[in-house]
């Protein structure tokens, strides 16, 4: 059964810069099926505004064999020590809206009746140049209504340029 993890780490301009240009893939590294490699955003913040990509701040999504392997490469592995000294979650997959290339997405393995527990939602849209406009227009709206929600405990974007955005957010609850 894969897991998937996402990490956020504050690092230096330089190494921010090489992860975003060197970061490892799947061939590099033992056990990951897939990872996304993007710098941190400040969600809702106005679209040039230079507070908006947090280019020091590292956002990973990945996808993996197994929990072996991501110790494996946390310990072993240079951009792996470079996320341990950050944060990380581990999550098992709930259920999925669309499809993205690179990662193997499995059966859902959790029951969804659960409603008082927490839950950690991602979003991942690779986006076509004509479409980034709306997505702009659109997109900062629902940023801050996410952000501003009593019910997160956590709320964050992230991008990788010219074309990548993500959201991350964990929910006190799965309740409506």
């Amino acid at each position: 059964m894969s897991v998937f993890s996402y990490h956020l780490v504050k690092t230096s301009y330089t190494s921010a810069l090489q992860a975003m240009l060197l970061s490892p893939g799947s061939k590099q590294v033992p056990g990951l099926i897939y990872a996304e490699w993007m710098n941190a955003m400040t969600l809702g913040a106005p679209v040039f505004d230079p507070s908006r990509i947090l280019i020091r701040q590292l956002a990973v999504f990945a996808q993996w064999e197994n929990e072996a392997a991501i110790d494996h490469f946390l310990e072993e592995n240079k951009w792996g020590r470079v996320l341990a000294g950050g944060w990380h979650t581990r999550l098992v997959f709930m259920r999925q809206w669309g499809s993205i290339k690179g990662f193997r997405i499995p059966a859902p393995t959790i029951d969804a009746d659960t409603p008082e527990a927490p839950v950690v939602a991602v979003t991942i849209a690779r986006m076509k140049f004509p479409e980034i406009p709306r997505f702009i227009q659109w997109g900062r709206p629902v940023e801050k209504l996410v952000r501003d929600h009593p019910g997160t405990t956590l709320s964050l974007a992230s991008i990788r340029l010219p074309n990548t955005v993500s959201t991350f957010s964990i929910w006190k609850t799965q309740k409506k």
